[in-house]
């Protein structure tokens, strides 16, 4: 790992004499957050650090790969979840800490309390973050660098000001902030290599997939997989589902959302996998230009075929029809399914080669020393 660190065109972390010190703080699902607690009544009974490694240990995030791979190149790093209350009251708990009421405020108190032990040169928000921009502004003072990473629809009631540096893997973001004169870094995402040493296996099962959800910034996968489900059957692990209208044929296809281990291994056991992006609304200017979600690389890394929506971007990142399938429209999607599950040999044959490719460019190991290289970059400019 340590050779990663290290690439001609990045800084050269070995010469530096002292490497920043990290803090991340992110949020997760509510929906992954709220099963999770639920079928575990007696943990919040158990000391922070035990409630801490438990929860990472369900993978529901990568972001403790941002901890291991910048470890790995010598920054010392922390994590906190912000909204996983009942793991962040029992750290108030152990620190002796009077809470208010109000939910948002005691998340901040606590937070604070870890901003002052952890000290971090650079503290690395996750949006969307329920923080907000008068509770970054005021915790500014207490960090070098604050950084906000974010790939989602900006939030109306949200300025982003206080960030001396927006990381984000959604090229229309990165332009955005630069053009409202703040600095912005173009991240792609990645794949926790480290998934395979545990789930490495499993056998496919299910002939077509579909991972991911039914929110607002998914108008459009309702229709489409309604349309695709007709022409052929897709098992579908999503989440809101109860959104989706009572006659809809997809209730009929629809699993329970899987989420960390339970998703991975679905991806892992699944021939082909769906993926359809996002539609992200940037202060009134939507694009739909770019290839840019998690599923990319985590059903290419679990060696499923990935069939996803064209976009101009993708072939940056995987050569189409040799390492991913897409499709152009809803008609389309349904050919190519019935392509490549006539075709095992073809099938198998793209599958490996989407693997590879991730495994081989985009893994947390190659990601990490791109991001701290721009990390670097800027804690310079600002100090």
């Amino acid at each position: 790992m340590q050779e990663s660190c290290n690439p001609p065109y990045l800084v050269d972390v070995k010469t530096m004499n002292e490497q920043p010190t990290v803090q991340f703080v992110t949020t997760f699902y509510p929906e992954f957050l709220k099963d999770y607690f639920a079928a575990r009544s007696k943990l919040a009974d158990q000391p922070y650090r035990q409630q801490f490694d438990a929860l990472i240990a369900e993978k529901f995030s990568a972001v403790d790969a941002f901890c291991r791979e910048l470890g790995a190149c010598g920054c010392s790093t922390d994590l906190v979840i912000l909204n996983a209350d009942p793991v962040q009251e029992r750290f108030a708990y152990e620190a002796g800490l009077a809470l208010p009421d109000n939910i948002h405020d005691r998340r901040r108190m606590i937070f604070a309390e870890q901003v002052r032990r952890f000290r971090p040169d650079i503290l690395y928000v996750f949006e969307w973050s329920p923080l907000g921009d008068d509770y970054l502004q005021a915790i500014k003072k207490e960090v070098k660098l604050l950084v906000g990473q974010v790939a989602s629809p900006l939030r109306a009631e949200r300025t982003y000001a206080a960030y001396d540096l927006m990381i984000s893997s959604w090229p229309p973001i990165v332009e955005y902030f630069r053009s409202q004169g703040m600095g912005s870094e173009y991240i792609k995402l990645a794949f926790d290599e480290t998934i395979l040493d545990h789930v490495s296996s499993l056998r496919p099962i299910y002939d077509v997939s579909f991972v991911g959800g039914f929110a607002p910034s998914h108008p459009n996968r309702r229709d489409w997989l309604e349309e695709v489900t007709r022409g052929h059957p897709v098992e579908i692990f999503a989440y809101g589902t109860e959104t989706l209208p009572q006659g809809s044929p997809l209730h009929g296809q629809a699993h329970l959302p899987v989420w960390g281990w339970e998703m991975y291994e679905t991806l892992a056991q699944s021939r082909i996998t769906l993926n359809m992006h996002a539609v992200n609304n940037i202060r009134g200017t939507v694009s739909t230009a770019y290839a840019n979600n998690l599923r990319l690389f985590e059903a290419t890394g679990m060696g499923a075929l990935l069939l996803t929506d064209c976009k101009d971007n993708l072939a940056e990142m995987f050569e189409p029809g040799v390492e991913v399938v897409t499709y152009d429209d809803n008609e389309d999607c349904i050919a190519q399914i019935h392509h490549y599950l006539s075709d095992e040999v073809l099938r198998s044959s793209i599958a490996k080669a989407g693997q590879a490719r991730t495994l081989r460019d985009h893994t947390y190991q190659k990601r990490m020393p791109e991001l701290l290289d721009a990390l670097m970059r800027h804690l310079r400019r600002v100090n």
